[in-house]
């Protein structure tokens, strides 16, 4: 009897620790769940806040990228020189355009200036009576004969009239060119992140009757969104 009292003793003390131990392991095992799950929400918060920043950056640098020109200093460029308000927009297709008139315009100036010079050079020559002074002859086309000194007096007038009238031409077309180009470039830059939709339609609305002292009339409108 003392035999089986010390084994179901034995038995019993075993059976106690293994109880213990389970506990332990499953409490351990709980407390590890615990910090794994904690630290996976550390984790999934962190990434958060890094996409979070990333995104935030990304959406900084590409509003930092977008360009919008500054409608004043558009107009100080092309105040001092015709073209450069169309560079400071960055609308490089309209600089040959601007070249082509400013440069043209620059000959067409030249030009009627120097025969205008000429022609009222030719003209206070053949005027005066000065034998020695006959710049007009120069003027004239080579073998030129048989014509009378009157008629060359208002030949060289007509002609010095012309090139006066197409220099004045020539200096009014500068300017509407220079006022031109500021205009654009102000407009350009005022406009520049315009949104220009494609799509452009009409909405008709129903006719209404109303009632104006007394009178019916019929009222239509059309409604245009673009």
């Amino acid at each position: 009897m003392r035999k089986y009292g010390r084994l179901s003793l034995l038995l019993l003390i075993a059976l106690l620790y293994c109880g213990g131990g389970l506990n332990d392991l499953k409490a351990a095992e709980k407390d590890t769940t615990l910090v794994d799950f904690k630290g996976a929400s550390i984790s999934g918060s962190v990434q958060k806040v890094i996409s979070d920043s990333m995104a935030t950056n990304h959406t900084t640098t590409k509003l930092d990228s977008i360009y919008k020109p500054d409608p004043k200093k558009a107009i100080w460029y092309s105040l001092l020189c015709p073209g450069l308000g169309q560079l400071y927009n960055r609308r490089y297709w309209k600089l040959p355009f601007v070249g082509a008139g400013v440069i043209g315009l620059a000959y067409a100036i030249n030009w009627n200036t120097k025969y205008y010079n000429a022609y009222t050079n030719g003209y206070r020559d053949i005027m005066d009576n000065d034998p020695t002074t006959t710049s007009y002859m120069k003027l004239l086309a080579p073998g030129t004969t048989g014509i009378s000194e009157s008629q060359l007096v208002t030949t060289l007038k007509n002609r010095q009239q012309k090139f006066r009238r197409s220099r004045d031409l020539s200096y009014i077309g500068a300017a509407g060119v220079y006022v031109i180009c500021i205009l654009d470039a102000f407009v350009d830059a005022q406009l520049y992140d315009f949104d220009i939709s494609p799509d452009l339609s009409v909405t008709p609305s129903a006719p209404r009757i109303n009632n104006y002292g007394g009178a019916k009339a019929v009222e239509l409108s059309l409604a245009f969104r673009f």
